[in-house]
């Protein structure tokens, strides 16, 4: 687990990991499955310089050491009520894997999804200003074809509704517990890969509702759905059941591994053996993943 916290001399906060501080290390976390575990990267993170009318506040995480290749990115948000702080249980995950995001709080918490789709479009082009901005951390780091929009609740609301408003410029949207009220997104006009993940028990984003959502994406673009058995709206941000958050991650994490990293190994989670795991293991109540060819 990422659990001690240091100033690098940078002033970028980072994350390292506990055993690097020399004694035993920890126990094996027993929720972790697969890509539900942590990465191998420590994680860093800044909110200077990420200033936008589109939002009211914004941190950008990264892995502290990334190698030299450029590195994939994504938007997060939470959803009614969420502060952007709600959130970093899953930006910190996918950066410790090699990702860098931008989790942010949008201008008005109480609003409606089409306040959180600007969010959405303005975190993308702060991820384009950051990777153009001399001095930045991720400076001529980020690649910039391969950023993912992604929320949870209405949250995930504004990133179809981004999604649709686009139709391209982003590698793939995902929409976590996803609530749209009365907005209708442009989904004739989604031409990228589109997973859209749900809870059983929401009493909210209902499952049903989350359903329809996916029903109404184009045929002609990947797509995926994912319900979990057992979970929550109230699962999906802040503290919460480790297990159920891990199940969350590991889908997430893996979708991102095989659109924005191009690794074909992590659709083994989605159609291969890690899939059929899931299934022996009761993951999910609804599931369906239709794959359309280049």
């Amino acid at each position: 687990m990422l659990s001690l916290f240091r100033y690098c001399l940078t002033g970028t906060v980072c994350l390292v990991l506990s055993g690097c501080f020399g004694g035993q290390e920890p126990e094996p976390d027993p929720n972790a499955v697969g890509l539900g575990a942590d990465g191998s990267h420590a994680v860093c993170s800044y909110t200077s310089n990420l200033s936008s009318t589109g939002y009211r506040s914004a941190r950008l995480s990264y892995p502290c050491d990334p190698g030299t290749g450029a590195i994939p990115a994504t938007t997060l948000t939470g959803g009614f009520t969420n502060t952007k702080e709600q959130m970093y249980w899953l930006a910190d995950h996918l950066s410790s894997h090699g990702y860098a995001v931008l989790a942010m709080t949008p201008n008005n918490i109480l609003g409606s999804p089409p306040v959180w789709k600007t969010a959405h479009l303005a975190g993308l082009a702060t991820l384009d200003n950051e990777n153009a901005r001399a001095g930045a951390p991720l400076y001529q780091r980020i690649d910039t074809d391969a950023l993912a929009i992604m929320g949870f609740s209405m949250g995930g609301g504004g990133a179809l509704l981004a999604a649709g408003e686009l139709g391209t410029g982003y590698a793939t949207a995902v929409a976590l517990a996803p609530w749209l009220g009365n907005n209708t997104p442009d989904y004739l006009n989604m031409d990228e890969p589109v997973l859209v993940l749900g809870s059983e028990n929401d009493t909210l984003a209902y499952a049903s509702t989350v359903g329809s959502y996916y029903e109404s994406l184009p045929s002609d673009i990947t797509r995926a759905i994912a319900i979990y058995r057992g979970t929550d709206h109230f699962d999906w941000y802040g503290d919460g059941d480790a297990e159920r958050k891990t199940k969350f991650k590991t889908l997430v994490t893996a979708w991102l591994e095989w659109r924005l990293k191009q690794d074909g190994n992590a659709r083994d989670y989605f159609d291969g053996a890690e899939h059929d795991r899931h299934r022996a293991g009761d993951w999910f109540t609804r599931y369906d993943f239709q794959p359309v060819a280049p």
